[in-house]
C-alpha cells in the first residue's frame, strides 16, 4: 500500500509540472506584462511631468528664490520635454535668480570690505603691529568714553576694548560693567595691568584697556544691537552713563572689520 501511495503521488507532481512549451509560453506572457507595466509607468511619470502641470507656481518659486525646486523642474523637463517653451523659461529663471544672488553676495563683500577701509589705520613700524580705530572720535583717556580697537601683526588679530572716565572727582572704580536691555556684564581686568589713572588742571580720569576673549566678543556682538546701551565704573564711587550714538555706530564698525579680518573677506 506505501508503494502504491507513493506512486500516485509521483504520478500527481508529473502531471502538475508544466511542459516545456507551457513553460516558454509563461516566460512569453511574464514578458508582455513586464513591458506593459514598464509603459504604463513611463506614461504615467510622462502625464506627472507635463510642462503646464509642473510650471504652474514658477513665479512663487522664483519669488521665494528656490532654485532648488525650480531645477528639479528644469531636469524633469529636459527628460520628457527639452523643447518645450516652459523649460526654456524655468532655465531662464535660474539663470535670474543666480544673477541676483551673485550680485547680493557682492554687494554684502563689498559693504564688509568697506567696514576696514572706513577705520582709522595706524602702522607702528617697531612692533610691526597695525591698529585698527573706529573713525566717529578719537579715544583720548581723558574723556567719557567706551570703545574697541583691533591688533594686527601678520596673521594674529585681536580685539581691546576701552573704557575711560573723567571727571572733577576721583572715583576709584575697581569694577566695570556693561549693560544692555537689562542684560549685564562685568568687564574684568587686572587693576596692575588694565588699569591707569592721571590728572592734570583739575581734572582727574581713570581708563582700563582690556583684551576682548571670546565670551566677551559674543556679548558684544549682542550688546551692539540693544536699545539702551549703557557702561558702569563702580568703586569709591560709581559712574554710570549711556552710551552716545558714535560710540555704538564704532563698537558696531569695529566689529565687522574684526569679523572680516579674521576671515580675510
Amino acid at each position: 500500500m506505501k508503494k502504491i501511495g507513493f506512486l500516485a503521488l509521483v504520478l500527481l507532481l508529473v502531471a502538475c509540472t508544466p511542459s516545456k512549451k507551457e513553460f516558454v509560453n509563461l516566460q512569453l506572457e511574464n514578458m508582455r506584462l513586464r513591458d506593459s507595466l514598464q509603459l504604463v509607468v513611463s506614461e504615467l511619470e510622462h502625464y506627472k511631468s507635463d510642462p503646464t502641470k509642473l510650471c504652474a507656481n514658477l513665479d512663487q518659486l522664483y519669488k521665494d528664490e528656490n532654485i532648488n525646486a525650480l531645477d528639479s523642474i528644469k531636469q524633469i523637463l529636459i527628460k520628457f520635454h527639452p523643447e518645450c517653451d516652459e523649460l526654456k523659461k524655468v532655465e531662464s529663471l535660474c539663470n535670474k535668480i543666480i544673477t541676483k544672488q551673485e550680485k547680493r553676495l557682492e554687494a554684502e563683500k563689498a559693504k564688509r570690505m568697506s567696514a576696514v577701509s572706513k577705520l582709522k589705520k595706524k602702522y607702528d613700524d617697531v612692533s610691526n603691529v597695525t591698529w585698527y580705530y573706529n573713525p566717529y572720535f578719537t579715544h583720548y583717556n581723558n574723556t567719557n568714553l567706551t570703545s574697541l580697537y583691533i591688533g594686527q601683526q601678520d596673521s594674529n588679530i585681536w580685539l581691546r576694548l576701552k573704557m575711560s572716565y573723567e571727571g572733577e572727582d576721583w572715583i576709584f572704580f575697581d569694577n566695570a560693567y556693561l549693560s544692555y536691555d537689562g542684560n549685564t556684564r562685568e568687564i574684568y581686568f587686572d587693576k596692575y595691568r588694565n588699569k591707569e589713572s592721571d590728572n592734570s588742571g583739575g581734572s582727574v580720569w581713570e581708563w582700563i584697556d582690556v583684551p576682548v576673549d571670546d565670551e566677551l566678543y559674543f556679548f558684544l556682538k549682542e550688546f551692539s544691537n540693544g536699545k539702551s546701551l549703557k557702561m558702569r565704573l563702580s568703586g569709591k564711587y560709581t559712574e554710570t552713563r549711556n552710551l552716545s550714538q558714535k560710540e555704538i555706530m564704532g563698537i558696531k564698525d569695529v566689529l565687522l572689520a574684526y569679523d572680516v579680518l579674521r576671515m580675510g573677506e
